[in-house]
């Protein structure tokens, strides 16, 4: 794997092939489509508490690997961690993960960002985008400036309401827009890429799906913070059981943002303190 590191250093990204077999991939893209129907009925989620509602209006589904244990295999898998090992050390945990997709019909760009913008004095994080499909330029592949880590992190700004809420300010792509390169994948390759690299995708409406796993690591020589946790489902909590068990309709709870900020606040705080 130390053959990668020079064009990881360089580019910021490189691509794993034929990491994952169709067997697994058809498992888990019936999983995908099962969850999404589960989503979609807006029944009580039993996960809240830890975890981030899906977003199934936009194509994310969050948190699977503590969900569904079918995703623990990808991200845990041996050749990807062998690969971060080389750039995070031998010591990496996993820091979050989702599966993104395009649904037809519905809001499904991602604008221009850099991951974790609002969190720049956390330690490094490295993304593997796994691909459940293949992906290019007709289904809304990533969009990648390569070399754009080098820049560290860039100014950016938010926009309230959306999943995908922290981006970039648009100078720092146009003055580097004839660098833009689509990430094609074929199904069961993995694009792992820095933190740090500008990226997004078109807003697109096909039949041709196009999912992706998602998680991001971290060294656990740092400090260790994560967003939110979840309990790890070890067996069972298929989209059918929670149908049956928690049957009834979700009610979206107010919350106020300015609480919501100082106790994220405070949160923080008590992370720094403990570290």
């Amino acid at each position: 794997m130390n053959y990668l590191k020079k064009d990881f250093e360089e580019k910021g990204f490189i691509v794993l092939k034929g990491v994952f077999s169709e067997k697994k991939l058809k498992e888990l893209r019936g999983l995908q489509e099962r969850i999404v129907k589960y989503a979609d009925k807006h029944l009580i989620d039993p996960f809240l508490p830890w975890s981030i509602e899906h977003r199934n209006d936009q194509g994310v589904l969050f948190d699977l690997y503590q969900r569904h244990p079918e995703f623990q295999e990808m991200a845990k898998n041996k050749e990807v961690l062998d690969c971060l090992e080389v750039f995070l050390g031998k010591e990496i945990y996993l820091y979050d993960n989702s599966l993104i997709y395009k649904p037809k019909g519905k809001p499904n760009g991602v604008p221009w960002h850099q991951d974790f913008l609002s969190r720049p004095t956390e330690p490094l994080k490295l993304i593997a985008w796994m691909a459940l499909d293949d992906v290019n330029e007709e289904n809304g592949t990533l969009q990648i400036i390569p070399g754009s880590h080098k820049q560290g992190h860039l100014p950016w700004h938010r926009v309230d309401g959306e999943t995908h809420h922290d981006r970039v300010n648009i100078e720092y792509v146009e003055k580097d827009i004839e660098k833009i390169i689509y990430a094609n994948l074929q199904a069961g390759d993995v694009l792992i890429f820095n933190m740090l690299v500008i990226h997004g995708s078109d807003e697109v409406h096909t039949d041709k799906p196009r999912r992706i796993f998602r998680c991001s690591y971290q060294s656990l020589e740092n400090r260790i913070y994560t967003p939110r946790q979840s309990p790890i489902v070890v067996r069972g909590g298929s989209p059918e059981f929670l149908a049956e068990k928690y049957n009834k309709p979700h009610v979206k709870l107010k919350k106020n943002p300015l609480s919501q900020r100082i106790l994220n606040k405070i949160g923080r705080v008590l992370v720094n303190y403990g570290s």
